[in-house]
Order: structure tokens, then C-alpha cells, then sequence
């Protein structure tokens, strides 16, 4: 999937309008009209990937923030110091360490 390049689509934007002056001073206004439509569209839907950006963005902050939390409990003092019990099974250790790999 492709990203939509905002500079890009100032420039595209920009040659549309220069296109469209010439539509007009040529009289060529269903063209015009044709262009324009779409011109909208295009804002529109850039408006959209904009927007859906920014929410995807704030989903990925609260996600590392939530996950950050979610280690930090994970990697609590007692759950470390199951590991250095000799009684505890081999999957509690494993988990044990599996867990301290977080911290790396």
C-alpha cells in the first residue's frame, strides 16, 4: 500500500488550477466543470487519508502506552523473583524469562 504524498497533492492541486484557467480562458467550461468535480473529490478524499492518519496515529500512541503498562506490571519484582525459586516448574521459569526478555 502506497502513502499519499501531501506535497505531492499540493502540486497536483496547483496544476489543476492552472488547468482550469486555461479551460476557462478558452471557454471550455463542461471541462471545466468535469475538473472541478473532481478536484473536490480528490480534496475530499485527501481530507479523509489525513484525518485517518492522524486517528491511526493516536490508536498507535495509546497501544505503546497501554503495552508499556502492561510490561512494566509484567516485570514486577515478584514475578522476577519466581525465577530464582528452585521449586517453581521449568514453564513458570520459562515464562520468567520469556518476560525478562522485555527488557532488552
Amino acid at each position: 500500500m502506497r502513502k499519499i504524498n501531501s506535497v505531492k497533492h499540493a502540486k497536483f492541486i496547483l496544476i489543476m488550477q492552472e488547468i482550469e484557467k486555461i479551460f476557462s480562458d478558452e471557454s471550455m467550461f463542461s471541462e471545466m466543470d468535469a475538473l472541478d468535480i473532481h478536484c473536490e473529490k480528490l480534496n475530499a478524499i485527501h481530507q479523509n487519508y489525513q484525518q485517518t492518519i492522524t486517528n491511526l496515529e493516536k490508536i498507535i500512541e495509546e497501544y505503546h502506552a497501554e503495552s508499556k503498562v502492561i510490561r512494566h506490571l509484567m516485570l514486577s519484582k515478584p514475578i522476577r523473583k519466581l525465577k530464582l525459586k528452585k521449586n517453581q516448574p521449568d514453564k513458570f521459569k520459562g515464562i520468567v524469562n520469556q518476560v525478562n526478555s522485555f527488557i532488552s
